[in-house]
């Protein structure tokens, strides 16, 4: 067995120039935004529609309600460890589950964000007797545009 000497052999190679990105620790982690997480909030509701008894049913949901939820939900994570990143969000509507998901798949989850929908009683459609509705539409949902949210947090800090 022969031991040959490593030589850097490769003409024109500069191991300055080889990289000048970022490394991975230095690489930005991309922060979802608003916009992008009022889109997975619909993305999954509809997911969960679908797969629930609710297939059948019509759901109507307010225009700014979603974008409304995912604004509040990046701010109750703003002070956590890894920000909105480490929040599964927990969506439910009248105290049932509806949906779950974790915003970055990739990373430990440091908090729940809890969003509760109820439905909407202030409609017109909410006055007619369950039999008149049942005969007119398959069932139609409305969500009310008031909801509650909530944080629980996995971890303490020693300093809590």
């Amino acid at each position: 067995m022969e031991i040959l000497p490593v030589t850097n052999q490769f003409v024109g190679f500069n191991s300055e120039k080889a990289w000048n990105g970022p490394t991975w620790r230095e690489a930005p982690v991309p922060v979802p935004t608003e916009a992008a997480l009022a889109q997975r909030l619909e993305r999954e509701l509809r997911a969960a529609k679908g797969a629930s008894e609710l297939a059948t049913a019509e759901v109507l949901v307010p225009a700014e309600l979603l974008a409304r939820a995912s604004r509040q939900t990046l701010a109750l994570a703003e002070g956590e460890p890894c920000g909105s990143r480490g929040a599964a969000v927990i969506v439910d509507v009248a105290g049932r589950r509806l949906a779950a998901f974790k915003i970055d798949p990739n990373t430990l989850t440091t908090h729940e964000i809890h969003l509760h929908l109820e439905h909407d009683a202030t409609n017109w459609t909410s006055l007619l007797p369950q039999f008149l509705k049942n005969l007119t539409r398959g069932g139609t949902i409305i969500i009310s545009p008031q909801f509650t949210i909530e944080k629980k947090k996995l971890f303490r800090s020693q300093a809590e």
